[in-house]
């Protein structure tokens, strides 16, 4: 069966009509195989079409884990849908047997590596460097609070903020502690283990720090 085909007819039929009613904007080029945000990029489909889209691209793409995932998730259970069971095994079947292959980022010549997750090792190694520089032009383009330091962000709370206004101290603390890591460091500053809730602006600033940032050499941070 022509996969491409099939898949190419539908793009081709959404792009040359008007739909009424609950639509849904599906990538033609999907952005993980370097597709883009563009209109010319995007195609109006009916659910069920946009359903199906994704499966032919699992079809025509079977080595892309990604596709993979994309389609488990549009058949995953939720209160307005019931799971399709047998293309969700299939699905999961697919995804399995990638695990267990050569492509599976995790491994490496056949071995576990035993430090990396599969969604850490996919962000760092299924990535082609060409994707890496779309995916940061997207971000500098669509993202309204590209730039904005992190104490300036929409969605900077008191606590960030406070331990934002002693990065200067936090500074020291990390430089004459070898460069530890956002979790030695949080403990070295706070004197408690680290949690979900406060170790946060520590994650960001050890980021800065590793990137060269002086906090007493930025005016925007003197400003705070």
């Amino acid at each position: 069966m022509n996969y491409q085909k099939i898949y190419d007819t539908l793009v081709k039929r959404g792009q040359n009509r008007l739909l009424d009613g609950y639509i849904e904007k599906h990538h033609i080029i999907p952005r993980c195989l370097g597709g883009t945000d563009d209109d010319t990029n995007l195609v109006s489909l009916t659910p069920e079409e946009h359903y199906l889209c994704h499966l032919l691209l699992v079809k025509i793409y079977p080595n892309n884990i990604r596709l993979v995932k994309a389609a488990m998730f549009m058949v995953s259970a939720n209160k307005d849908q019931q799971r399709n069971n047998k293309v969700y095994g299939w699905l999961k079947r697919q995804y399995s047997d990638y695990m267990k292959g050569p492509n599976n980022p995790t491994k490496i010549n056949g071995a576990w590596n035993k430090g990396m997750t599969f969604t850490t090792s996919l962000r760092k190694t299924a990535i082609s460097d060409e994707e890496r520089k779309i995916i940061s032009k997207r971000m500098k383009t669509k993202n309204p609070n590209a730039g904005v330091k992190p104490w300036n962000h929409p969605r900077a709370t008191d606590y960030t903020k406070s331990i934002w206004k002693q990065a200067d101290k936090i500074y020291e603390v990390w430089l004459q502690n070898n460069k530890p890591s956002y979790c030695r460091l949080h403990s070295l500053v706070r004197g408690t283990m680290y949690d979900n809730k406060t170790v946060g602006p520590f994650m960001n600033m050890v980021k800065y720090f590793r990137n060269g940032w002086v906090p007493t050499d930025d005016p925007e941070w003197r400003e705070l």
